[in-house]
């Protein structure tokens, strides 16, 4: 088993690798979307097109496809595996246009293929987007899929939760040192609700990306655990945090 409050440099495959089964309280995190579905297809210079480049390499956000499914899926048994049973994953996605079909494609795509239960879909209301294209209704929101192994589960809607609704509506955070940080209220919005004052929980964060979740853990006095595959994000997040 892993030490805790750490960030491993590492990949997210062979992290999840290393926790024991059933070790973890809450899993909150949001992969690389895989943006360059549409990458060389009709219109190469629309904005629906654009990657997201981690790292300094747009390749990053440029899979094909069905491998990046595939990848998504491994990633969720795993973390499946390390989940206590009475333990929530907040998985945070969206669904993303394919141009060159017409069509969108949901993570439901994918999920259905794991052993999760979907107990709830989040609604992330982010107020804008970049996204702007005539002929549709500008796409301002992302899903935050509620996933569990059973209906037991640690959560205690408190009367004083920031959003008690199924809809979050907060902006998105711009952050100049990383491509795509979700805003610190997603992860406190969760913990405000699962931290227990009588247990100390374990946090995981499979793409740690700046620190955010292990920086809500911290405020809601949980241990965390965090993979992040480039070192400059590391440092990154262990700075912030």
């Amino acid at each position: 088993m892993l030490e805790k409050n750490k960030i491993y440099c590492i990949d997210v495959l062979e992290g999840l690798k290393q926790l024991d089964d059933e070790s973890v309280d809450i899993i909150i995190t949001s992969p690389p979307y895989n943006k360059g579905i549409n990458k060389g297809k009709n219109n190469p210079k629309s904005k629906w097109v654009s990657t997201i480049n981690y790292n300094g390499d747009p390749e990053n956000d440029n899979m094909d496809e069905e491998e990046y499914e595939k990848w998504q899926i491994d990633i969720l048994k795993e973390c499946y595996r390390v989940l206590k049973k009475n333990g929530s994953m907040f998985y945070n996605h969206k669904n993303r246009i394919w141009t060159g079909h017409g069509e969108i494609i949901s993570p439901y795509k994918w999920l259905y293929q794991t052993p999760f239960k979907i107990r709830q879909e989040i609604i992330w209301d982010r107020g804008s987007t970049n996204n702007v294209a005539r002929q549709r209704y500008l796409p301002c929101t992302e899903l935050i899929f509620w996933l569990t192994k059973s209906k037991q589960v640690r959560f205690d809607r408190k009367i004083d939760t920031p959003m008690k609704k199924e809809v979050w509506s907060f902006p998105f955070e711009i952050n100049t040192e990383h491509p795509a940080p979700f805003p610190q209220k997603l992860p406190d919005n969760i913990l405000h609700c699962i931290a227990d004052d009588k247990e100390r929980l374990l946090v995981l964060d499979p793409f740690m990306g700046s620190g955010t979740t292990a920086k809500s853990a911290i405020k809601y006095n949980c241990d965390y655990i965090g993979f992040e595959k480039f070192q400059t994000y590391v440092n990154m997040a262990e700075k912030n945090i």
